[in-house]
């Protein structure tokens, strides 16, 4: 399993997981769900509404003459997960080529500590 390793003390746990930040127009937000949920992926997440940007499209600046803005999604999920979701990402790049998405994978290790609750 590529998500728990159990580290010398059993009351130490490192979790790894993958960070996925997708960056991309506000007006994909629908098809991103809808693929989410075709592929059932990132069903925990987070949304980040309004965010500015600028990239290899045009400027998404929420101002007069960019009008435009971006969500950003991040999304913590197994290996399996990202790939599938690396894979909507192209799949809706190639769909929407003159709109700027952006997907950023990284690796993300969490130590997690087991405590004991005693409770008088």
């Amino acid at each position: 399993m590529d998500e728990f390793l159990t580290i010398n003390d059993s009351s130490v746990m490192e979790i790894k997981k993958y960070r996925v930040e997708i960056i991309c127009s506000q007006a994909l937000e629908e098809d991103f769900s809808e693929e989410f949920k075709v592929n059932n992926v990132a069903k925990m997440f987070s949304k980040i509404d309004d965010v500015k940007g600028a990239g290899y499209s045009n400027p998404h600046l929420g101002d007069a003459v960019w009008p435009q803005l971006n969500t950003m999604y991040i999304i913590y999920c197994n290996k399996e997960d990202a790939d599938k979701i690396a894979a909507i990402v192209l799949k809706l790049r190639k769909l929407y080529r003159t709109e700027g998405i952006g997907c950023f994978i990284s690796q993300a290790n969490f130590t997690a500590y087991k405590l004991s609750l005693i409770i008088f």
